[in-house]
């Protein structure tokens, strides 16, 4: 039995003891297989507030188109009841889901996006010195994005540094003006300033964002083939996506 098979067996509640055993065993010894697991998991956390009205609309739909139908339906058929059924006994696990509906673009994204910490200015409350770049990184950890948009903009000419524009394109990821992340994002990567791996998982979020499949697959295998940054979570991204 393949990890992917034990996996799924695993969200569709069908494991034996011996697969059980096999699969905590995993957990604490293979990182990638927990990371996968995690990744599966989390993402079933988020879907799972949303399944229950859209199954409840779907099988809705296939009760009426049923109940229409000409009742000398051949066998060759295709069987909704049957199909609804087998849904209802995955327990709309993430792959029951994933493979009945489709990707959910959403659901993906906000699986996997979190807006980048400060890790480059260290912010303490000992510490007396009021300088541009400070108030630019308090207001960005203070999530006052739309500020810390502006003092990136700002700082003197004689203090920025390379990765704030990094930052600033998060800033405005958040905000929700896109755009001008993403031409930040590509200008790092184009320029290879500093978070050149982290702007590729950007713009990857970005395109699930945008339901734009074919730009995240780009982006993801760029991560996989050169990069160790989040090389497990896109690994298990581009299973989802193709």
């Amino acid at each position: 039995m393949t990890n992917d098979d034990l996996l799924y067996r695993y969200f569709s509640n069908n494991l034996s003891k011996t697969e059980t055993e096999q699969l905590e065993k995993l957990l604490e010894t293979d990182a990638e297989f927990k990371a996968q697991f995690e990744f599966e998991n989390n993402l079933k956390r988020v879907i799972k507030h949303k399944e229950n009205s859209i199954l409840k609309a779907k099988l809705r739909d296939f009760e009426t188109e049923i109940e229409t139908r000409d009742n000398k339906q051949t066998s060759k058929s295709f069987n909704w009841r049957i199909a609804a059924s087998i849904i209802i006994l995955l327990g709309v696990s993430w792959f029951g889901y994933q493979t009945f509906f489709g990707v959910n673009y959403q659901d993906l994204y906000n699986a996997n996006y979190q807006e980048y910490p400060n890790t480059e200015y260290a912010i303490t409350r000992s510490d007396t010195v009021d300088s541009p770049e400070r108030r630019a990184f308090v207001a960005y950890e203070a999530q006052d994005f739309e500020n810390a948009i502006t003092l990136f903009e700002n700082l003197p000419v004689d203090v920025k540094k390379p990765y704030h524009i990094f930052y600033k394109a998060q800033a405005y990821l958040k905000t929700g003006e896109i755009e001008k992340s993403k031409v930040i994002f590509k200008s790092i990567i184009s320029e290879g300033k500093p978070f050149k791996a982290e702007s590729y998982w950007y713009l990857a979020m970005i395109a699930l964002k945008e339901k734009d499949k074919n730009e995240a697959l780009k982006y993801l295998k760029i991560l996989k083939a050169d990069y160790n940054y989040n090389k497990v979570k896109a690994e298990a991204l581009l299973k989802r996506l193709n």
